[in-house]
């Protein structure tokens, strides 16, 4: 059995629906984890591969990645946010999603680099006291996804993915499939590709299974999930993987770029 780590985010659930549902034959074992959780459970060998964040997958250098799947978008991304009380200009105090380092980078690059920025970032857990105290708060996931719709009283949403690109011109990779090197997928590595496949095909399905677990109405579900969300992993998506890897060195986030080693047996 192969252990393959995931997060419990909406995003996610076109590529493993249909391995949890039984639609495609495979021999993996899936387990749930919080982003910056499963980088350290790949890390340790206790998961086989995952779908982890890009800058996890950038400071370790030690994985190889599964072609043409991605997490990613192209503009808006909708569910990695920040919410500010007054101006971006004015941010002296941020709170972080602990959940995703990750994302925690991706706004070091955009405040810091693009905005000219020194604001203090401070780790909390997404939940009720999440905004007290502070300028302002990034969240991801699920959590982002309900503030964006639905921001507390008189804040502003910022959509990282969307001054990503607007900065860049490319997309931005929030995960891939990260391989602990190794392991042979064998059949396996089929069944990702035609998960993705059968995934994007029953969207709809998917949608209605999982809208009213997350509290939010089907019509922006489907509407992030076939309009925000991207799940190919090419030649633009690796250009936008290694811009953000020169940004991330910069801030001296990792010690140093190299190619993305793509899978194979």
């Amino acid at each position: 059995m192969i252990k393959l780590g995931s997060v419990p985010f909406l995003n996610v659930r076109p590529l493993i629906f249909p391995l949890e549902e039984g639609l495609v034959e495979h021999d993996f074992e899936i387990i749930y984890t919080r982003p910056s959780s499963l980088s350290q459970m790949l890390f340790e060998n206790k998961v086989d591969l995952g779908l982890v964040p890009v800058a996890e997958l950038l400071r370790r250098q030690n994985y190889s990645v599964v072609s043409n799947i991605s997490i990613s978008s192209y503009g808006k991304v909708d569910s990695v946010i920040l919410l500010a009380k007054s101006a971006i200009k004015d941010l002296r105090t941020v709170a972080v999603d602990a959940r995703s380092r990750s994302s925690t980078a991706l706004l070091r690059v955009i405040l810091e680099v693009f905005y000219k920025l020194s604001p203090a970032y401070i780790p909390r857990e997404p939940d009720e006291r999440f905004l007290v105290g502070v300028d302002g708060g990034m969240l991801i996931g699920n959590a982002g996804l309900k503030l964006r719709y639905f921001p507390p009283t008189g804040y502003k949403v910022l959509d990282l993915g969307e001054v990503w690109t607007n900065e860049t011109g490319l997309p931005f990779v929030y995960a891939v499939y990260a391989v602990n090197y190794g392991v042979r997928l064998g059949k396996n590595l089929k069944a990702l590709d035609v998960a993705k496949s059968i995934g994007l095909k029953i969207v709809k399905n998917i949608v209605k299974a999982e809208s009213e677990k997350i509290g939010l109405s089907e019509e922006i579900c489907l509407r992030y999930m076939t309009e925000r969300i991207r799940y190919d992993l090419g030649e633009k998506e690796i250009q936008g993987i290694l811009t953000y890897a020169k940004f991330l060195a910069g801030l001296e986030e990792i010690k140093e770029i190299h190619d993305l080693q793509i899978y194979s047996e």
